[in-house]
């Protein structure tokens, strides 16, 4: 009997002696994970990742913010853009003017359309239109072509250039003059043009026919 309570006492601390041996290694696995996460936590807190900013149009798309010293968008895009722009600015009538020219003044920046605007008031065109009742309107006679790009005081910009005919057309009469414009279309941001570019230079010259 005094063997069997000796084997049984043996066999007790046996089993207290390897189960703690398995405790101490859970436990130590478990500190080991407790340090490991802190340390994962630790940097996630320390090292939030950047913030990223979207522009969104009209419509709510989602527009990609580009830095304004890169081009945001093709040649051609940027080319048919141009044609539009310089049409626009030579399209209204004695009548809707001020609405005509509104809207035209979306594809300049704002320096670009205040010089636009005394061009346009002190070489007496507007006046013109005004007095003779005229209605003007224009169109590119052929396409338009960069003549230079590239990064302009920080900023992305395209020297364009292209051929059109403006007319002027009264009650009675039909003018028409042949013109080549220059325009330096600029990077601008998305929260001043919806297009992120706009018009800072318009030169108008005198055109071979």
């Amino acid at each position: 009997m005094a063997e069997d309570a000796i084997e049984a006492v043996r066999l007790r601390n046996d089993f207290y002696r390897d189960n703690h041996r398995k405790v101490m290694i859970a436990l130590l696995v478990a500190i080991l994970l407790i340090v490991m996460l802190s340390g994962v936590l630790t940097y996630v807190v320390t090292h939030p990742p950047p913030p990223k900013y979207f522009a969104t149009s009209t419509d709510g798309r989602i527009i990609p913010l580009i830095p304004l010293s890169q081009p945001n968008m093709p040649t051609s895009a940027l080319l048919l853009w141009a044609n539009q722009a310089a049409t626009a600015a030579f399209t209204y009538d004695f009548v809707n003017y001020r609405q005509a020219l509104q809207a035209a003044s979306d594809y300049f920046t704002s320096a670009g359309w205040r010089d636009f605007l005394n061009a346009l008031t002190s070489s007496n065109n507007l006046s013109a239109v005004l007095t003779k009742k005229l209605v003007v309107s224009s169109t590119a006679t052929a396409a338009p072509v960069v003549l230079q790009q590239g990064e302009l005081n920080g900023v992305y910009a395209w020297r364009v250039q292209l051929p059109m005919v403006i007319t002027y057309q009264s009650a009675s009469q039909v003018a028409q003059q042949n013109v080549l414009v220059t325009m330096l279309v600029t990077r601008v941001s998305t929260l001043n043009s919806a297009r992120g570019v706009g018009i800072s230079q318009f030169v108008v010259s005198s055109a071979n026919t």
